[in-house]
C-alpha cells in the first residue's frame, strides 16, 4: 500500500479518486472501495479495487454516494446467521428433482 503516496487519481467526471473513497467501474457499474493507488513506467494511474482484486484506469471509475457491498468472506456471520443460510441451501438442493430435467442428451 505504500505505493499510493503522493498519487492522485482523477477520475472519469475530472473528481479526485481517494484509497477508500467508493467508486463505480463506469463499463459494468461495479461499485467498490479503492484499496491501493499505484503509477505504471508510463505515469498511468491505476485503482485497485476490494471487490475484484483487479486494477482499473482511473478514467474508467467515478466517484459514487453507492454503498459498497462487504464481501462475504470479510463478514462475520454468527451461528443462527449461518444455520439460515445452510437450511435455504438444504432447502434449494431438495427442490431440484434431477427426474423432471429434461433429457436432452443422447441415448438409447
Amino acid at each position: 500500500m505504500a505505493e499510493a503516496v503522493g498519487i492522485t487519481a482523477v477520475g472519469r467526471n475530472e473528481r479526485i479518486i481517494k484509497m477508500g473513497d467508493t467508486v463505480k467501474y463506469v463499463n459494468s457499474d461495479t461499485v467498490s472501495r479503492v484499496a491501493d493507488l499505484k503509477k505504471d513506467e508510463q505515469g498511468k494511474v491505476w485503482a485497485l479495487l476490494e471487490s475484484t482484486n483487479l486494477w482499473y484506469r482511473e478514467e474508467t471509475l467515478e466517484p459514487t454516494d453507492i454503498k459498497a457491498k462487504e464481501k462475504e468472506e470479510d463478514k462475520n456471520f454468527t451461528a443462527e446467521e449461518l444455520d439460515e443460510r445452510f437450511r435455504k441451501l438444504k432447502e434449494t438442493m431438495q427442490a431440484f428433482d434431477v427426474g423432471k430435467a429434461g433429457g436432452g442428451g443422447a441415448g438409447g
